[in-house]
């Protein structure tokens, strides 16, 4: 169970298949409603208010689009093809609560890799995430 969020969702694994997806329980009633596809090697939780999730197979990570936020929409946007993310807040003033960016690593570098649509929005040229300049480019959500 995701006990962080208290939203009845939890993480199953396919005996058969022994991959893993994600389903959130109905408190109104008795039905399990499936946000990702039983078909990772192993998964991340959404983060709280969060727009999307890490998804792994064969040791890389990818992206799937949460379906609170994105309903019939949801979807694996990034295939699993990176080494790693992190998710990048980046603040334009001091009353902008933010946009999330994500970097990935790909062959030992950093670049950032647009979350919705999974096109890589720069090169992949920085040895660190501190490396990295501001994003060059507007991470929409919808």
């Amino acid at each position: 169970m995701d006990e962080g969020n208290g939203d009845g969702v939890f993480r199953a694994k396919s005996k058969k298949t022994k991959k893993w997806g994600m389903y959130q329980w109905m408190f109104e009633g008795t039905d399990v409603k499936e946000m990702i596809p039983m078909e990772y090697d192993s998964l991340r939780n959404f983060p709280f208010n969060g727009s999307f999730a890490a998804v792994y197979n064969d040791g890389k990570v990818g992206i799937y689009l949460c379906e609170w936020s994105y309903g019939k929409d949801a979807k694996q946007t990034i295939i699993c093809r990176y080494d790693d993310y992190k998710r990048i807040r980046v603040r334009r003033d001091q009353y902008d609560g933010g946009t999330i960016y994500l970097a990935m690593k790909k062959d030992s570098k950093w670049g950032y890799v647009d979350w919705l649509t999974g096109e890589e929005k720069s090169e992949f040229i920085y040895n660190t995430i501190d490396d990295m300049p501001s994003p060059s480019f507007v991470q929409k959500t919808y």
